[in-house]
Parts: C-alpha cells; sequence; structure tokens
C-alpha cells in the first residue's frame, strides 16, 4: 500500500477515535460556497428561502427570548425572515446533556432531490445554557438559526469575530458582514 494511502487512513481513524472518545459526533458537510480564508462556509444543502418558520412553542420563555433575538439578527441585515408557527416542520426543543462542551446545535434535513434543507431541528442543551449568561445564549441562537439555512462552522483563529465561529461565541454577536455575504448565497434562489 501506497505511503500516501496509509498517511489518509491513519488520519481518519484518529479522527473517528477522538470523535468517539469525545462524544461528539463528526459530521462530513461539503462546501459549495466560501472558505475559512472568505470569511464564510456555505453547504451544499441550502434554504434558498428568504421567509420560513420555526415551532418553539416547547421552550420556556426565557429559551423563546434567545430565538428571537436570533431570528432578529438575521432579520435585520436583509437576509432571512423567520416567523413562529406552531404548524412548522421546524422544531426548536431543549435537551439536558452533562458530558458534553455543546450549547446547542442544529440538525438540517436535506430534500436530496433538490439540495434544500426541507426541514430543521435547534435543540439547546440547557444544562449547559443556564450557566451561560443571557447575552452568551441569545448569541448561540443566532449562530445557530445560521446553520439552518446552510451556514457551517468556522474554525480558524481569523474568523472569531464571525457570528458562524464554532469554538467559542461571543455575547450579543451579530452576523458580520462575512456571516451576511454567505447567507445571501445560501438563500439565493
Amino acid at each position: 500500500m501506497p505511503k500516501a494511502v496509509k498517511s489518509i487512513i491513519s488520519g481518519c481513524l484518529v479522527l473517528c477515535l477522538l470523535a468517539v472518545l469525545s462524544g461528539t459526533t463528526v459530521f462530513a458537510t461539503m462546501v459549495a460556497y466560501g472558505s475559512e480564508k472568505a470569511g464564510y462556509m456555505v453547504s451544499t444543502e441550502q434554504l434558498r428561502k428568504k421567509t420560513n418558520t420555526f415551532d418553539d412553542s416547547a421552550l420556556n420563555k426565557k429559551y423563546k427570548s434567545y430565538m428571537t433575538y436570533g431570528a432578529k439578527a438575521w432579520k435585520n441585515c436583509g437576509v432571512i425572515t423567520l416567523k413562529r408557527s406552531k404548524s412548522s416542520v421546524n422544531k426548536v426543543t431543549t435537551y439536558r446533556q452533562s458530558d458534553t462542551t455543546i450549547l446547542a446545535y442544529a440538525q438540517c434535513t436535506p430534500d436530496y432531490k433538490s439540495g434544500k434543507i426541507k426541514k430543521f431541528k435547534i435543540k439547546f442543551n440547557t444544562l449547559k445554557m443556564d450557566s451561560q449568561t443571557t447575552a452568551r445564549n441569545k448569541s448561540v441562537a443566532a449562530h445557530e438559526i445560521g446553520h439552518t439555512f446552510g451556514l457551517l462552522d468556522l474554525y480558524e483563529k481569523r474568523n472569531e469575530d464571525k457570528l458562524m465561529y464554532g469554538i467559542n461565541i461571543k455575547d450579543n454577536a451579530k452576523p458580520t458582514a462575512k456571516d451576511i455575504k454567505g447567507a445571501k448565497y445560501a438563500t439565493r434562489k
């Protein structure tokens, strides 16, 4: 077996082992547009709709206020409008898990024919978020909403000012010009 192939296989095995040991699920997502260097990355699975709904009726008042902040942050930059609807297929709920560092996550279900996101779920880990500030939790909600229309996490230090930076979200974060550029691509017709 060629040395390059062995290196690739070894690298993949190390990543899988790290994922198993950390209790984190690793998702391989293809980037359709942008890069870490560009300051935004858009998934191959995108919403491509300017208006969408979500059902957060299962949330308490505090967590609903986080969703309100996040939806307003994206609406104010002219990218997307999110409205509450109890009949929405897009659900926002909570869960409690202590053995993780994850505050929240978004799970998008694609329509494989069109490549568009057909529905999403956002889940807030109340066990972790309840120990954070309100300002931080509002940013978490805005960040997760970014995933629902196709934006991916950024991890390079150069992007730590972006809303979609996936390591440490700043208090009361709003979409930056780069976040907005990626979002406009994701929601194009």
